[in-house]
């Protein structure tokens, strides 16, 4: 019997290999290498110990698997055309427009498919942030309601990554045992040899971030499964196993060549390999029954185990407490009676000190709310939350707060996987100047429709005495290029109030939440119309009917705006908020055109303290666009202004200049 099962078992990934062969060559695009050598770990993971509904890819409390070599899809797609989830024609449209198998997997778009991991590295960061996420809600609703591992498969590619070691790091300081990674260590890549570029001793470098190491041959199945038994024991430490194996594992002629990592087989290889795997050269995308029989012979086990749990969870949700805040956490809602804080006018108010009144509201009604600051949280005004949540710590898993150290890009990385294992809101925070250490994992967020906010503070040349290199100038244009992110620039505390609680209301948009180092004036709002106003991203502060001028400004210039409007008394001038350009171009054409209404004489200004490249698209070919166009300085923030004419007089004097000139 045992002979018979091995056999089964060996034919049934020898099937597997010509489906990923013909995958790929039928696409002539992709990598065929990388599938063959991960392979044997894959398919003894997912058939013999990775829990799932094979009628729900969306069950709760699934094992998470995160194929951080996104290259490697072709590999993800025949598992799950042996899961079911897939059929054999999505797989003849790899990689084809408007099919469910593109070149590196998409969350949402194929079942099955825990994130969208295409550059490499930032899916070991997501599968940290899945992790941290399971331990949380499992401290929140019980272990036998949330308990599941997360896999993780990574090639030397990905461990290259300073995002993946900065992730492997925390994971080990935060001691996450339900945290299982596959190292698919052979030796090739793109370019050649491993050797090429890099002589690190990973086994020593994960021991010493405080991981469990196992060192196997990866193509043994014993031991794979052995290693995966082990790793399953240990409670203390995320666990590592690094599968020694060789590229393109079982091919006729190529076995180990690194030039099949990144593209198809010969057809003249696929005929000899299916040759030598004992399958018929003539026949393509073969997938006979019993080989999908025997995949699936434990799926009655599976749905027993799904019954169960429901019935666990139907019986606790009979308590009204735990039914209400599990619901908040399916739906990702935030809490009733939230009390938003409410500045006074007249006031002068830092808005990065209204982010810390915000979270610490919101921690006070118990919402599931976890983040942390990428090692400024004085600064960024997250000490107050960490003190109310406590830090999640090996000790504490249960705690809230993650203190990242100075880690953005890992922060991004991990958050997002946060985000993806659902449950949970969650925060990242940082200088202004810092997010483009981030910026790939915020990338990726707004591509997988994940609403991580980001509360980025010192946003402009205000930082001061810092200087140049922590002033960020040209980030604000370059985020709002980023399609369906965010860019969320509140002009005073009460408007930052608004800004957050958009943030913390959307759904499938991350937010970049961006406030100010220094004071800013509140508005009378009897005066200007509500702070509620931003929710519609822009709207008039000021109104004239027929104005000479027409000034947009974000964040801590309006206040500038509003003063150059009284300065020129003679002129009609029309001051508009411009805080979120995305939320403003999501308006209606009629509402957009009110906002916007002018005469074709009118002057439209622009004033941002950051580059004006950009601003034309409001203020058109003959607008006086003001802002920075070189980089910063370093002086007091105020002297800093002044120098580049950010202040009210500076800039009704080039209005009036622009007016007298023309």
């Amino acid at each position: 019997m045992e002979d018979v099962k091995l056999s089964i078992e060996q034919y049934s990934i020898n099937i597997t290999k010509g489906i990923i062969m013909d995958t790929v060559r039928n696409a002539n695009s992709g990598h065929t290498g990388g599938p063959l050598s991960s392979l044997d770990f894959t398919y003894i993971l997912f058939k013999e110990f990775l829990k799932f509904d094979p009628d729900n890819p969306n069950w709760e409390n699934r094992d998470r698997f995160v194929l951080s070599i996104g290259h490697e899809s072709a590999l993800l797609y025949a598992m799950l055309t042996l899961v079911g989830w897939l059929d054999i024609e999505e797989l003849k449209n790899f990689r084809q427009l408007g099919s469910r198998t593109p070149g590196h997997p998409e969350r949402g778009l194929t079942p099955g498919v825990e994130a969208t991991t295409g550059p490499l590295g930032q899916g070991v960061g997501n599968a940290v942030g899945m992790a941290i996420a399971e331990r949380i809600l499992a401290s929140k609703f019980g272990d036998d309601i949330v308990n599941h591992f997360t896999y993780v498969l990574h090639g030397d590619g990905d461990i290259q990554e300073p995002v993946a070691q900065g992730s492997i790091a925390l994971a080990g300081h935060f001691g996450l045992g339900k945290l299982i990674a596959f190292y698919d260590a052979n030796d090739a890549q793109i370019s050649g040899k491993v050797s090429r570029s890099d002589s690190t001793d990973y086994a020593m470098m994960y021991k010493s971030h405080g991981w469990h190491v196992q060192e196997i041959d990866g193509h043994n199945h014993d031991a794979i499964r052995s290693a995966i038994r082990i790793a399953q024991m240990e409670v203390e430490k995320p666990s590592i196993i690094i599968g020694h194996t060789t590229m393109a594992k079982g091919c006729a002629n190529v076995e180990g060549d690194h030039n099949t990592h990144g593209a198809p087989l010969s057809p003249d290889e696929i005929a000899q390999t299916k040759e030598k795997l004992g399958l018929d050269s003539e026949k393509f995308f073969v997938l006979p029954d019993e080989v999908l029989e025997d995949f699936q012979q434990s799926y009655g086990y599976a749905r027993e185990e799904v019954a169960a749990w429901k019935k666990m969870l139907a019986d606790k949700l009979e308590d009204k407490l735990f039914a209400k805040m599990w619901n908040q956490a399916i739906k990702l809602e935030l809490p009733d009676a939230i009390e938003w804080p409410v500045f006074d006018s007249g006031e002068t108010i830092a808005t990065r000190k209204v982010w810390g009144k915000v979270i610490e509201e919101l921690a006070e009604k118990q919402t599931l709310l976890v983040g942390g600051s990428a090692d400024l949280e004085p600064s960024n005004v997250t000490t107050g939350f960490a003190e109310m949540v406590g830090d999640f710590s090996k000790d504490n898993h249960s705690g809230m707060n993650f203190p990242y150290g100075v880690r953005e890009f890992p922060m991004g990385a991990i958050n997002n996987g946060i985000s993806l294992h659902g449950g949970l809101f969650v925060f990242g925070a940082t200088f202004f100047v810092f997010a483009d250490y981030e910026r790939p994992a915020i990338r990726m967020r707004a591509l997988q429709e994940l609403p991580v906010i980001s509360e980025f503070t010192h946003d402009s040349i205000y930082v001061g005495e810092d200087g140049p290199t922590h002033q960020p100038v040209e980030h604000l244009m370059s985020y709002r290029a980023i399609p369906n992110l965010l860019v969320i620039r509140p002009a005073d505390a009460n408007e930052a109030v608004f800004a957050a609680k958009i943030a913390f209301e959307s759904t499938k948009q991350p937010s970049l939440v961006l406030l100010t180092r220094q004071g800013l004036p509140v508005f009378d709002r009897s005066v200007y119309p509500s702070s509620s106003s931003i929710e519609k991203g822009g709207y008039v502060m000021c109104n004239h009917s027929n104005p000479d001028v027409m000034i947009l400004a974000t964040g801590s210039e309006v206040w500038i705006a509003l003063e150059v409007q009284k300065m020129l008394m003679d002129l009609n001038i029309k001051v508009v908020n411009l805080a979120c350009w995305e939320l403003f171009e999501k308006q209606s054409l009629s509402y957009k055109n009110d906002v916007l209404q002018c005469s074709k004489d009118t002057l439209i200004v622009s004033i941002e303290a950051g580059i004006t490249d950009g601003w034309q698209k409001y203020t058109g070919r003959n607008g006086l666009n003001i802002g920075i166009n070189t980089f910063g300085e370093s002086a007091p923030g105020k002297v800093v202004a002044d120098h580049f004419g950010l202040n009210p007089e500076s800039v009704a004097n080039k209005i009036k200049d622009r007016i007298n000139n023309t």
